[in-house]
């Protein structure tokens, strides 16, 4: 039986019948007790970690917090693991590189820059160090899902009447396509760090070019440079190219972005009910 802390997007899209979610109401992962008390409750083979704090505004702006969730969180939910033998899999992120001149593998040293990034690196170094092997550090990119979520890369796109976006190449992950890669990775009893995107790259004018065809015809479109880009935002928003090597190397084989793409627009709040394409 799986567990998931956490009830977000992620969450929302890959769970299945007979897992237990526990929401932030629940159990908050920042309390020991209340994880070790939900843990021995459940007696789960499987935890997903899926709790976090991702806004970078809102991480820099309450930095405690976001590190009690992001990094002594974790860490909680590790130690209660290891005591009750469950498998361990945390969602860490593609984000932790910055710059998109060569794919970074799951033994590139992360560059960080804002809070949000901190604090996520943090887990997955004291996750490595902890000394309990049974685990799974999953590092998604720029997450895209069929699925409408605030949280959502192309729900967050389809908001604005105009928008700018760059030509810079970035790996994408396909939520659906996440949840076929976790199954895949625990039924062929990997353990480690694994990047988790699909092949290839798309830029943030691409995707947007989508969003307008297939969601929010209204929304204008416009090219601009990443440096302009950044002008828009308050915290460094990054391009990141995932190596995604491990992965293909542990039998699974993720369709290319562009198909993800399309198929998330295809299927966008319900527009199709049919997944195409995906293997495993």
């Amino acid at each position: 039986m799986r567990l998931f802390f956490g009830s977000g997007k992620l969450t929302s899209v890959i769970n299945r019948e007979g897992d237990i979610i526990v929401s932030h109401a629940a159990c908050d992962v920042t309390d020991r007790d209340s994880v070790i008390k939900v843990i021995k409750e459940y007696q789960p083979s499987v935890v997903i970690n899926a709790a976090a704090k991702t806004n970078l505004e809102y991480c820099e702006e309450n930095k405690e917090i976001a590190y009690l969730t992001n990094t002594l969180g974790p860490l909680n939910i590790l130690s209660a693991c290891a005591t009750h033998a469950a498998k361990f899999i945390h969602i860490s992120s593609g984000c932790l590189f910055d710059g998109n001149s060569a794919p970074a593998t799951e033994a590139t040293t992360p560059n960080t820059s804002v809070w949000y990034t901190h604090t996520k690196k943090w887990a997955d170094e004291m996750i490595t160090a902890f000394g309990y092997e049974d685990y799974l550090i999953l590092r998604p990119r720029q997450m895209i899902s069929a699925l409408d979520h605030p949280t959502n890369m192309l729900t967050k796109f389809a908001q604005y009447e105009n928008f700018f976006a760059h030509q810079e190449l970035n790996s994408i992950t396909c939520v659906e396509d996440f949840g076929e890669m976790i199954d895949h990775l625990v039924k062929t009893e990997q353990r480690g760090m694994f990047n988790c995107c699909n092949d290839g790259v798309l830029t943030p004018y691409e995707i947007a070019l989508g969003v307008k065809t297939y969601i929010n015809p209204k929304m204008e479109v416009h090219e601009a440079t990443y440096e302009h880009t950044l002008t828009l935002q308050r915290n460094r928003r990054v391009n990141t190219i995932l190596d995604n090597k491990k992965l293909k190397k542990s039998g699974y084989s993720p369709r290319s972005a562009a198909h993800a793409l399309e198929w998330c627009l295809i299927n966008y709040a319900g527009g199709k009910d049919e997944r195409v394409g995906i293997n495993c």
